[in-house]
């Protein structure tokens, strides 16, 4: 997902993260352009050798079968490259390393500065993205050899008293997350609705084309067709997961919004602030970590149980996004 525009002006999400996210969201796109693409080619040639396998004639049958081969060729393809394995495991490892380096940057759950939490809080950083790399080494996000690091910017905004922390995490981390979650929730709820009135109409229309045929209105077989179509788009709704996606979109967009009118109303000077200030972080990390547990569950990316791990150590949420 996209990354702040220096709303506050101080720093910017794009400085804060460290090397190995962003090795990860690169590798997260390629699988998803990827998978995108030879999925929806898959489904095009086979409405296409659908279309013209249902035509008359010995000719339409050469343009089906070369339909029915490219198609094949690429489910192998997907089969083995698996891209989407790429795409998921990737943004899992973006996302790990992501919720990491706000939670060390802003002083979040036990990240606190002692006595309130653990002494070393670099090292405890430094251990749990170690979890992080060791989960993923052998996967397809590689991990860079600098990929254990704490950035300047996170060092930087670290040290910064909380007025300021709290306004870069309000502006670089929350406000981008909760839009970005509230247009894709529109997004995916409109997607999801076009493609149930597509499953109502395209059944409807072969009803139609089929009386008209029985009545012998027209020759060509446009059944098969019409239903090649029509399983195609459930075919790509179930891809893109339009409606499971946008009710955890939404739902993380709601709990972000009431965790952000809550930081805003923390009081500086409270002797409790800080104490407060990590619980209320630590909630809007899970709240985004639930959102990313649950669409990845739907998926089932892991193919092997031995492939399972915790991206979210410190709260063991997250088993992936």
């Amino acid at each position: 997902m996209a990354s702040g525009a220096g709303r506050t002006g101080w720093v910017r999400e794009r400085d804060l993260l460290p090397e190995f996210f962003w090795a990860a969201d690169a590798a997260s796109l390629r699988g998803q352009q990827r998978s995108v693409l030879l999925c929806a080619w898959e489904l095009v040639l086979l409405v296409l050798a659908a279309a013209t396998g249902s035509a008359d004639g010995e000719p339409w049958a050469w343009p089906a079968a070369g339909a029915y081969l490219g198609a094949i060729a690429l489910a192998v393809v997907i089969s083995r490259q698996n891209p989407q394995g790429l795409w998921y495991e990737g943004r899992a490892a973006a996302e790990s390393v992501k919720t990491l380096a706000w939670k060390y940057a802003v002083r979040a759950d036990a990240y606190q500065p002692p006595p309130r939490a653990l002494p070393d809080a670099e090292g405890l950083y430094r251990f749990q993205l170690g979890r992080v790399l060791g989960a993923f080494r052998d996967g397809p996000a590689a991990v860079p050899g600098s990929g254990v690091e704490v950035t300047a910017a996170m060092h930087d905004l670290r040290e910064q008293p909380l007025a300021v922390r709290r306004e870069v995490y309000l502006g670089e981390r929350i406000q981008v997350q909760h839009d970005w979650y509230r247009a894709k929730a529109r997004y995916c709820a409109r997607a999801g609705y076009w493609a149930g009135v597509l499953g109502v109409l395209l059944p409807a229309l072969g009803l139609v084309l089929a009386v008209l045929r029985a009545l012998g209105a027209f020759t060509y077989d446009a059944l098969g067709t019409v239903s090649a179509v029509a399983a195609s788009v459930t075919a790509w709704a179930q891809l893109r997961q339009y409606r499971p996606l946008a009710a955890a979109y939404g739902l993380a967009a709601v709990e972000l919004g009431q965790i952000q009118r809550q930081l805003a109303r923390l009081d500086l000077d409270s002797p409790d602030a800080e104490e407060v200030w990590a619980r209320l972080a630590r909630d809007a990390e899970d709240a985004i970590s639930r959102e990313h547990t649950t669409w990845q569950a739907r998926r089932e990316v892991r193919t092997t149980t031995d492939r399972e791990h915790d991206t979210g150590p410190e709260h063991g949420t997250h088993p992936e996004h």
